[in-house]
């Protein structure tokens, strides 16, 4: 993938976290200057570089490289899946993974609906402990 890639999703990744190049130069305790250039596409950077970006962002290596369109890896949902060992449950968190804001919100929309109606909860409570969203 092409250096232009790279530069934008570094800035992408470091804004996404609240950070300007200074504080970002500081926090990793890197020259400012190497921030720039990468930033800019005049300075290649090193895989070092782009791990701890990765890590500090939360984001993907894949993605800082151009090499996926998903920011995060399903992983934040491994631990879940896993415990739960249910292929529902990872089918769900991978497909909310995949969806924008817009779809994220009309899938817990629908959740909501079908918990309300009642035919597909595993019980019926008296409400106490539900919680109405919004």
């Amino acid at each position: 993938m092409g250096m232009a890639v790279i530069s934008e999703r570094l800035i992408k990744a470091r804004e996404f976290i609240g950070h300007n190049r200074k504080s970002f130069a500081e926090m990793l305790n890197i020259p400012y200057r190497t921030i720039t250039n990468y930033e800019n596409g005049s300075r290649e950077p090193g895989s070092d570089y782009i791990l701890k970006v990765a890590d500090v962002c939360g984001c993907t290596t894949d993605w800082l490289l151009g090499l996926s369109d998903n920011p995060r890896s399903n992983s934040s949902y491994s631990a879940l899946v896993v415990q739960e060992n249910d292929p529902l449950l990872k089918t769900l968190c991978v497909n909310y993974e995949g969806l924008n804001a817009e779809g994220r919100e009309k899938l817990v929309d629908y959740s909501d609906d079908l918990i309300q109606s009642n035919k597909y909860k595993k019980f019926v409570s008296s409400g106490i402990l539900q919680k109405k969203r919004k």
